[in-house]
């Protein structure tokens, strides 16, 4: 269980960071400015600094241009996972917002999520629109979509919000849980973790809804094909380990992955790519979902048995 809130009307900024001090020093000052927008709420900002090495070890002076409420707290190792549940652990407000270390918020961020905080329901998980900071980048960890939605099993949960932008409160997250330290990045399954956090949200009858406000420019930074496919087979992965562990309780997992090898057996024969600009392929996905699946089933029965 989460610590009570010592003020319900602060939003708790979690920002997780390993060895990107640059970046991260250029993120404080976004949101130091979406800070000062008219009826911007109150706000604290947790800076997570996760294992990060001796050269990019961040100093308190280093974030000297932050929002005055932010605090700089280290982990002397760990995973995204264990980061994020250490900044809920230490927020103290009544609403949690998840940005990462390479992305920059919008001016209107913090306006938008208090708007969209107020007229919620008690309960609910929100991500915004994510955007390419520069267009340089490949197309790829974004979500840029015109409408709002809301999460329907016929939807693969998989980046449905992205991880580097979204919100809950505190009650809600109480309600789902940590977030499961096996998965994301440095975890075991690599990645997913905001995944199976949509899952758990969607078991106990939550809504998670996209808005196309609530921007954040991502500066992901990745421009060769190699990089995308390495990330995105990592992604698959871990969404086979995701289907592992979720399917009994949640079978329409399954049809995801059929799907998936529905979809790699058309584009044997023809059919569409997964992606045709970045060179990303179908056959490859269900490749590493299946690899995924194998090696959560794996990680249970050596650990049943007494192994690690």
């Amino acid at each position: 269980m989460l610590p009570e809130t010592s003020d319900a009307s602060i939003v708790s900024v979690i920002v997780c960071t390993r060895d990107r001090p640059e970046q991260l020093i250029q993120c404080i000052a976004a949101l130091q400015v979406a800070s000062q927008a008219q009826n911007a709420p109150l706000l604290e900002v947790l800076v997570i600094e996760n294992g990060s090495s001796p050269a990019c070890v961040l100093r308190e002076e280093d974030i000297s241009g932050a929002p005055e409420s932010t605090k700089l707290l280290r982990l002397a190792d760990g995973n995204l996972s264990m980061a994020r549940n250490f900044g809920m652990l230490n927020a103290r407000g009544g609403l949690f917002a998840f940005v990462d270390d390479d992305c920059l918020v919008d001016p209107s961020w913090l306006v938008d999520i208090a708007r969209h905080w107020q007229a919620m329901s008690t309960d609910f998980l929100m991500g915004g629109r994510v955007k390419l900071a520069d267009p340089a980048d490949l197309s790829f960890t974004i979500k840029d979509v015109g409408g709002a939605q809301v999460f329907s099993h016929g939807v693969h949960p998989g980046g449905f919000v992205q991880g580097c932008n979204f919100i809950v409160p505190r009650t809600t997250a109480d309600r789902i849980g940590i977030f499961d330290a096996r998965f994301g990045a440095g975890g075991h399954f690599r990645a997913g973790e905001d995944t199976d956090f949509i899952i758990r949200a969607n078991e106990l009858g939550i809504a998670v809804h996209y808005v196309p406000d609530m921007v954040v420019l991502h500066r992901h930074g990745r421009r060769s094909v190699a990089e995308i496919k390495r990330l995105n087979n990592a992604y698959a992965y871990a969404n086979g380990a995701i289907l592992a562990k979720h399917v009994l309780r949640h079978p329409w997992l399954a049809k995801h992955l059929a799907w998936t090898i529905r979809s790699s057996i058309r584009e044997k024969i023809g059919g569409p790519c997964f992606d045709e600009h970045i060179g990303l392929d179908w056959g490859t996905v269900a490749k590493y979902q299946l690899i995924g699946v194998a090696a959560y089933l794996r990680f249970m029965l050596t650990r049943s048995s007494g192994y690690t």
